[in-house]
């Protein structure tokens, strides 16, 4: 595990949608969900930290250390991709944040947003 290199950093923050917080809007974060493949602001962080690790695995863009895997979840990903999805499932922007990541269709996209960076066919439902 090594912390995020500048480079990384950039590519991560110019992914489309990751100019803002996935969930509030502000702009600049530093924070990421390596579940999902999004970056928040700090007061969002908190609320994706209580979800648990199960739902979110959240960490700093600046000052954690990252896996490979982990980045590779980060540049697959996005804050639009995701919001994307979401959308498609029916889990609107403003729902709010523990209910929009705990739901089943953000269960998916963890799997999905897995699959592809695994290079295995996208699931299109959740594990019995």
């Amino acid at each position: 595990m090594v912390q995020m290199t500048a480079a990384d950093q950039k590519v991560v923050k110019a992914i489309p949608g990751n100019n803002q917080c996935a969930d509030c809007g502000m702009k600049n974060p530093q924070w990421a969900s390596v579940s999902f493949g999004t970056v928040f602001c700090l007061e969002c962080s908190g609320v994706h930290r209580s979800l648990g690790v199960h739902i979110s695995f959240v960490r700093s863009i600046a000052m954690d250390s990252w896996t490979d895997q982990q980045l590779a979840l980060m540049k697959a990903g996005g804050n639009q991709k995701c919001k994307s999805y979401l959308s498609s499932k029916g889990v609107a922007p403003s729902t709010p944040i523990k209910a929009k990541y705990e739901s089943p269709a953000a269960q998916l996209y963890k799997e999905v947003l897995k699959a592809r960076v695994e290079g295995r066919p996208e699931p299109t439902e959740l594990p019995k």
